[in-house]
């Protein structure tokens, strides 16, 4: 095969979407974006007593009819409650800019009402997306999109599309470290290639776009 010369454009452009979950049991966020961690009762709650604690033991957010912030150093500043909201029996936290060590369960408690309420934040890292610069080769052109910061644990979903949005080649793991994943294919025409990296738990998709154009070739 005679090698042609190459006029290559690289674009990268990368989208994510994030999720604060779908119920109050079990809740996946992507490490870095803010989650509400809910808990309500059917009383006005103002003058209640409520605390709320990680993994059963690590203080988070203490409220004695009025509020009391934990300052740990793991969530120092991060922790903030609607204080209007207490009316409402409404005793929900957000824990802002979440890190993969917030993971864990969590428990909110009325000592004098007798009554706890738990919840499971997960909390996972995004996955990053970058195309190495396309390769002749005999067959074409090799494509190879690289995915990091993949927290173990979730699902992974890679796939190269062409600018039509026919998928070319597609790889499913079920990520056990942060290794790189990598999938490449060879392609025949110019056009603009983009490799989508998924983790449905997390509600996350990212993506990065390579085009290639071939002299005396049209586009696509």
């Amino acid at each position: 095969m005679q090698l042609l010369p190459l006029s290559l454009c690289l674009l990268t452009l990368t989208g994510s979407t994030f999720s604060d979950g779908n119920g109050p049991e079990i809740i996946t966020v992507t490490e870095g974006s803010d989650v509400i961690l809910p808990c309500k009762i059917n009383k006005d709650i103002s003058l209640e007593r409520f605390e709320w604690k990680k993994d059963g033991k690590k203080d988070v957010y203490l409220h004695e009819s009025s509020p009391l912030l934990v300052d740990d150093g793991q969530f120092s500043g991060r922790v903030s409650h609607s204080d209007h909201e207490l009316r409402n029996g409404d005793a929900s936290i957000t824990i802002s800019d979440t890190k993969v060590s917030d993971s864990g369960d969590y428990t909110c408690d009325f000592p004098n009402l007798h009554q706890t309420f738990t919840v499971r934040l997960v909390v996972g890292k995004a996955a990053k997306v970058s195309i190495q610069n396309p390769e002749q080769t005999e067959d074409g052109f090799l494509l190879k999109c690289l995915v990091s910061d993949v927290s173990p644990g979730f699902k992974l979903n890679i796939s190269w599309f062409d600018s039509s949005g026919n998928k070319l080649i597609e790889q499913k793991s079920d990520t056990e470290s942060e290794k790189l994943h990598i999938l490449q294919t060879t392609v025949k025409k110019s056009d603009t290639y983009r490799c989508v990296a998924t983790m449905e738990e997390l509600s996350h998709q990212v993506h990065s776009e390579v085009h290639v154009h071939i002299p005396g070739m049209h586009e696509v």
